[in-house]
């Protein structure tokens, strides 16, 4: 089969996004995004990748058809330094307040989306420079790349998957969500060896019943990374070309990027030479043993909803970027 230049182009920079999260998920399952495509597009970013390190903001929301469509309730940021071959890969959690000149009386900031794009339609047209520069000031890290992806993408990626096979520790049960496949029944699954359709793995993303709320979410998802990296592995051995680029036709719209096609492969070719055990993950949190998030519950009009700041106060980020200085470059 012949592969025009576009085709080829649009295959390497699936791939080369891709690899860098698969690589990701094997080490450390603690990481989820839906990051694994993007859209050829220029990009103002020159900079040769092997020489000076760089960061990807990886952006997942639900996408169209859905309340909230542009809502970021996954935010990573991917810290690459080439030259100590390493990756560092920074969560910010979606419930931190934040404020701007554009947003004055303040919005979590999974909401800069919306903000940007007040059509609330995702498409190839979508802005996300409110997140990105917001992003930039909380971690104190200019953003090189980003790459925004939506929850039907990962839906259909999984089912030209094949399905994925996953463990659970201990069983799911949620009784907010219905079963896909079976409207009046309970979302759960059993604990042990579980095989997830497209369907079922969009469920079991977006699952959060539990006394962590939002931080048992993001366990599934890191789940996921693990049981999606081992399907790889096998259909690695089976697929050509070919089949990875009708998952990238399929795909296309279903996410966005400022990553162009020299980037992206260079991205793939960095990925390979860096050792498994440089790959490193931190979480901006409420948690022990940095603490550097408190919980609040704030009146939004008639009702009361949860929010995360800085333990310093609102747009205070002074111990948030010593803690990710210390991270990448210990």
């Amino acid at each position: 089969m012949k592969i025009n230049f576009l085709g080829k182009f649009s295959l390497i920079l699936l791939i080369g996004v891709a690899t860098i999260l698969i690589y990701v998920g094997n080490h450390h399952s603690r990481v989820y995004n839906f990051a694994f495509l993007s859209h050829s597009s220029s990009s103002s970013v020159k900079s040769n990748i092997y020489h000076k390190p760089l960061n990807l903001l990886i952006l997942g929301i639900v996408g169209n058809g859905s309340r909230g469509t542009l809502l970021t309730d996954t935010i990573l940021d991917l810290y690459l330094d080439p030259n100590k071959k390493e990756i560092h890969i920074i969560s910010i959690p979606r419930d931190l307040w934040v404020q701007g000149k554009e947003y004055p009386r303040g919005t979590k900031v999974n909401g800069l989306m919306e903000i940007e794009n007040p059509r609330l339609v995702f498409n190839s047209h979508c802005r996300y420079n409110l997140i990105r520069d917001k992003i930039e000031e909380i971690t104190n890290q200019k953003i090189d790349y980003v790459l925004v992806v939506d929850l039907e993408g990962i839906e259909k990626f999984v089912n030209q998957l094949g399905g994925i096979t996953i463990w659970l520790p201990n069983k799911i049960f949620d009784p907010k969500l219905v079963n896909p496949h079976y409207p009046k029944q309970i979302f759960q699954l059993p604990a042990g060896w579980n095989y997830l359709d497209g369907a079922l793995t969009a469920k079991f993303l977006r699952s959060r019943y539990a006394p962590s709320g939002d931080f048992y979410r993001i366990n599934h998802q890191h789940q996921f990374i693990s049981a999606l990296y081992a399907k790889i592995q096998q259909l690695d051995k089976v697929w050509g070309i070919p089949s990875w680029l009708r998952l990238w036709q399929n795909l296309r719209s279903h996410y966005v990027t400022n990553l162009d096609f020299n980037t992206a492969y260079q991205l793939f070719k960095l990925i390979e030479t860096i050792p498994q055990d440089n790959i490193h993950y931190s979480t901006i949190s409420n948690r022990s043993p940095d603490n550097l998030l408190i919980s609040k519950m704030v009146p939004i009009g008639n009702k009361e909803i949860y929010i995360l700041i800085p333990r310093e106060g609102i747009g205070h980020y002074q111990a948030i970027h010593q803690y990710i200085n210390k991270e990448i470059n210990e």
